[in-house]
């Protein structure tokens, strides 16, 4: 008998581990959640008859199309028995669909009235997709786990019984009545249409699922790229170029001489490398003690200019930053005590970073609304010009190029695990990348108040352009982390897995792809050199920081 119940717990058992796995292999793709999610604002003004502007823009993650429902308040929901108010009853009124966003509003239309001769009026709530009816049609046959987790992600839609529509059923549009917020899964991937059947989201099928773990002792897998002439495809070998003690917090890369320089600091120094087919060391610098580097950058002022690094440091709950000169490998004091996040970037894709910007400290934010271009002239680095960017903007994890060939900037930066696109002030296009920053950094607001408010605040390693197929129009490379399940629980010991994920323009879309294995360990900075990816991967050490370390690896990327 007792063997017969062990024989019984053993098979429970394996079961229960082999769904928990494949839960943990078929994670679907946060970012469908993120587009999808519920943000609450306000109508705070009535333009005309049916439009409407709302408090809320691209930094709380809208976009066009979106749908919010204007919501009233009925009535109070008291406990019968302990006569408590436990909840508000509220009702949908109409459905608004954004037409334009601005900076700090955006511009919505009436598309659906719910409530007759009810009145939209300055100060009611929006909410985007709450109470919408909602219905998940699923032209595959293969998609009822897809519906059962964004039915339990997306509680605040009023879901509809899981519908199955043969794909090759051609009076689709006959047989589904389209409800408010309507999402078709077929062999492409996800459409997220309104209920006039316009496209408001499209997921392909590529990036619908976050992959499988696999450790970084195993060597890449070739992995299919994008099918553009030349396009290179992932080497299945791994070379390690070197390893650096401690753990880097950031690191960038510039070309002096044909030759591929690499800046590295962690929280007491600061290391110049050369790289090639191994790792030189060309000089080191200590910081004290009260300064701590959070990032820096190579910067060239002009061409004959040899390369300037610019290290922001936390000083005292404060920003401080200094620029070097590296000159006869060594590094020599240029300017320090500069109270701005410095930051440099390369806008025609030369390989020379001419362009330094800066941006205050803002206690509240960190990141200061205001940006301005620097120069160093007269022996003083001065403000040159103020540059009109989206207030979310940070100037580091951030880069600028043409990526569309429209002629046209586009202005590239990652903050609280979006990466977001913009044209100008245009928005063009948004992604999740992970919410597992390299560093971290927890301030008191005020720190002279006796009242202590701590902000704590993300920085992001930068993406990097690289022209794969010499079309002028370069590819985004951008690491793209995941947090594990009990280390979002607090248990640290496990690792974070990362991987690079390539993001194109075509035919006016915006693409993305994983283009490397997924690795348990967090990359720390990617550099593309000579069709040829370097990464820096920190290896750490739980029980005791002596044993951590940075691990620079590096794949060729085959042409075909």
């Amino acid at each position: 008998m007792i063997k017969k119940y062990l024989k019984l717990f053993f098979i429970v058992s394996f079961i229960s581990s082999s769904l928990a796995a494949f839960s943990f292999a078929i994670t679907i793709n946060p970012t469908i959640i993120n587009d999808l999610s519920s943000v609450s604002g306000y109508i705070v003004k009535k333009q005309s008859q049916n439009v409407f502007i709302i408090d809320l823009d691209a930094t709380d993650g809208i976009m066009t199309g979106d749908l919010f429902s204007v919501i009233t308040e009925k009535e109070s929901l008291t406990h019968p028995i302990t006569e408590h108010v436990i909840g508000k009853l509220d009702q949908v009124k109409a459905i608004l669909r954004v037409t334009q966003v601005k900076k700090g509003y955006a511009y919505t239309s009436v598309v659906k009235v719910i409530e007759k001769n009810s009145v939209i009026l300055p100060g009611d709530n929006v909410k985007r997709y709450n109470q919408m009816k909602t219905q998940f049609i699923d032209q595959t046959g293969n998609g009822k786990h897809i519906f059962t987790v964004l039915m339990k992600n997306l509680s605040h839609c009023s879901w509809k019984p899981y519908a199955r529509v043969p794909e090759s059923d051609k009076n689709l549009q006959n047989r589904v009545m389209l409800s408010d917020l309507n999402i078709f899964f077929h062999k492409k991937g996800i459409e997220i249409k309104d209920m006039k059947g316009n496209l408001i989201h499209f997921y392909p099928t590529q990036n619908l699922y976050l992959p499988k773990s696999e450790p970084l002792t195993q060597s890449l897998i070739p992995y299919p790229s994008f099918e553009m002439a030349g396009t290179s495809r992932i080497s299945p070998s791994l070379k390690t170029l070197g390893k650096i003690d401690g753990l880097i917090q950031s690191a960038d890369f510039i070309i002096d001489n044909d030759q591929l320089v690499m800046a590295v600091a962690d929280h007491k120094r600061i290391a110049i490398f050369h790289i090639g087919n191994h790792m030189t060391k060309v000089c080191e610098l200590e910081s004290p003690i009260q300064y701590q580097p959070l990032y820096l950058n190579w910067w060239r002022p002009d061409t004959v200019s040899p390369p300037h690094l610019t290290v922001t440091f936390w000083n005292n709950q404060d920003i401080e930053s200094k620029i070097f000169v590296f000159k006869n490998k060594s590094l020599k004091t240029l300017a320090y005590g500069i109270n701005y996040h410095l930051s440099s970037y390369d806008k025609n894709l030369d390989g020379n970073p001419e362009t330094l910007l800066g941006q205050s400290m803002d206690r509240e934010t960190f990141w200061n609304r205001r940006t301005y271009q620097l120069v160093y002239f007269d022996r003083a680095l001065r403000l040159s010009r103020r540059l009109r960017l989206p207030a979310s903007f940070t100037v580091y994890g951030s880069i600028m190029g043409d990526m569309t060939g429209e002629g046209y900037l586009e202005t590239v930066w990652i903050r609280n695990g979006i990466l977001r696109i913009y044209q100008g002030k245009s928005f063009l296009y948004k992604t999740y990348v992970g919410d597992f920053p390299n560093q971290r950094i927890t301030y008191d607001i005020d720190p002279v108040a006796k009242k202590t408010l701590f902000r704590d605040v993300s920085i992001y390693p930068k993406p990097v352009f690289y022209d794969m197929n010499k079309d002028q129009q370069p590819e985004l490379f951008v690491i793209h982390s995941e947090r594990p399940f009990l280390n979002r629980l607090g248990f640290s010991g496990q690792a974070v897995r990362t991987w690079i994920k390539c993001i194109r323009y075509h035919n006016k879309m915006f693409y993305s792809q994983r283009v490397s294995n997924v690795f348990d360990s967090n990359i720390q900075a990617i550099k593309l050199f000579k069709d040829k990816f370097i990464i820096l991967m920190s290896i750490a050490d739980h029980e005791t920081d002596l044993q951590s370390y940075t691990k620079v690896v590096t794949w060729p990327l085959n042409k075909d």
